[in-house]
């Protein structure tokens, strides 16, 4: 456990949606990633506080949505998986070219 995070190769599974809104089955893709595994508090997009437990950087451009899942091998090589509860979206200044992803599970 870092709280400075570390590299890691995470799983993202995204699930697109059909003609009714339902989702459908997950696509698995690799990224190269950033995870920190720190317990604290957020405040998600409805201002409500949430306890969350890990941290993934994304670089670059992702699609994602809150039905999608990532599952990675941490440092003790046991598999994680991680539920979006919240992410964020980090630009360059003066810009909207997307400078990475932060996925909060």
């Amino acid at each position: 456990m870092s709280l400075f995070g570390y590299p890691a190769t995470v799983r993202h599974f995204h699930s697109l949606k059909d003609d009714w809104g339902r989702p459908l089955p997950p696509s698995e893709t690799e990224r190269a990633a950033k995870v920190i595994e720190e317990q604290k508090l957020i405040k998600n997009a409805r201002g409500e506080d949430i306890q969350i437990g890990y941290e993934i950087h994304i670089e670059g451009v992702i699609p994602i949505s809150f039905d999608d899942y990532f599952v990675y091998k941490n440092v003790l090589d046991l598999e994680v998986r991680c539920d979006v509860a919240h992410y964020e979206v980090r630009k360059f200044i003066g810009t909207d070219d997307v400078k990475k992803v932060i996925v909060y599970s």
